[in-house]
């Protein structure tokens, strides 16, 4: 046998093996150190007054409250998002003249939007699956929301003199040092701004 075929060959195979042992090291998300990630909620309220019949949502991006700083050597990991307003769905869906729509926005990316495209809310979501793996390169930055949209003023709404929109986003701050680190180490790109999973 041609000695040069086999050690090419031997050599093909090792690499083979270290690649797919090198692909089993990237932490997965699902992965993530639960002990050093505690759970936090991000929650954003807009309450929009009746006028001429409409109630009306064109928000400025507003902070969350509470207001945490959010730190670029953490990783932030969004689950899901509960979207509800202090009236009834169906009476909410009954009224929507303009589908209100919500946005995640970070300071230090000039309120560009964190998410892809904003959530349009023609309905209550209560713990929709919405994940995002993201971090922010500003020390400090913040976290901002905004609602648009309209309803208007029907039946089962007189004497209704205003409505608040809430949003509530279960997520996870990753502060552990060792998975941060590796997470972008493998994923340089994807989470130099934010990332979507």
């Amino acid at each position: 046998m041609d000695l040069t075929a086999i050690t090419g060959s031997f050599i093909s195979g090792v690499s083979r093996l270290i690649n797919g042992i090198k692909t089993l090291a990237v932490p997965r998300i699902e992965d993530l150190p639960y002990w050093t990630s505690p759970p936090i909620q991000f929650v954003y309220e807009s309450t929009a007054p009746l006028a001429l019949g409409v109630y009306t949502w064109n928000d400025l991006p507003t902070a969350f409250t509470p207001n945490r700083p959010i730190r670029p050597n953490f990783l932030y990991y969004f689950r899901n998002i509960t979207l509800s307003a202090d009236i009834e769905e169906l009476d909410f869906i009954a009224n929507i003249v303009t589908p209100p729509q919500y946005f995640t926005f970070l300071d230090s990316t000039q309120q560009a939007v964190l998410f892809r495209e904003p959530l349009v809310m023609n309905k209550f979501y209560q713990q929709f699956d919405y994940r995002l793996v993201w971090r922010t390169l500003t020390d400090p930055d913040t976290l901002r929301a905004a609602f648009t949209g309209q309803l208007v003023q029907g039946a089962a709404l007189i004497g209704k003199a205003s409505i608040t929109l809430k949003a509530i986003i279960s997520a996870q701050e990753i502060v552990d040092d060792g998975y941060v680190t590796h997470f972008v180490e493998k994923y340089p790109a994807a989470v130099a701004e934010v990332a979507h999973e």
